[in-house]
């Protein structure tokens, strides 16, 4: 393979460029070569190696206090998760979900929509025209602790009347 190397026109350039170099020269150059070398071997090989073995360590580290802290906690968490997810609240996963959803609880909060339409696949856009401040606030916050849907737009126009608002709003999944 060397013997190939060296009968290229260009590898045999240098070599005799590096023959006709002093000794000194030639003792320097193989010296730098070498702690070239070494740098590159160390900047790009061993140091990330290195620091990779180090993060990954520290993230093993991390996953087994929090299995630790987990299973000490085990019946806690179990309580936890048996009163707020075993609820009997459909969950909501499309549009079409969403948009039942919306309309039942409006009707439930006695709230009225002038209009709403899809917007996407997992959103929907509701209006609602003189209705109660209190009531619509009241029944965003039902729709997003019972059922997790979030406000993704919404826009509030007061009335005259005191406490009475018209809603323009984006509901998410």
């Amino acid at each position: 393979m060397f013997a190939k190397l060296k009968e290229q026109p260009a590898v045999a350039k240098l070599i005799a460029k590096y023959d006709h170099l002093p000794a000194r020269d030639r003792q320097a150059l193989l010296l730098m070569i070498v702690a070239l070398g070494v740098a590159i071997l160390y900047f790009g090989i061993w140091r990330p190696a290195t620091a990779f073995n180090e993060s990954a360590a520290s993230e093993r580290e991390q996953a087994a206090e929090l299995l630790g802290w987990m299973q000490s906690n085990r019946a806690s968490l179990e309580t936890l998760a048996s009163s707020s997810g075993g609820g009997s609240s459909p969950s909501v996963t499309d549009g079409r979900a969403l948009m039942a959803l919306v309309t039942r609880s409006a009707g439930e909060a006695g709230l009225t929509l002038q209009r709403f339409e899809p917007s996407g696949d997992s959103a929907i856009r509701v209006w609602m025209e003189n209705v109660a401040y209190a009531e619509v606030a009241a029944w965003l916050e039902r729709l997003n602790t019972e059922h997790g849907v979030v406000i993704d737009q919404a826009a509030m126009d007061r009335k005259d009347s005191p406490g009475v608002v018209s809603v323009r709003l984006t509901l998410a999944i």
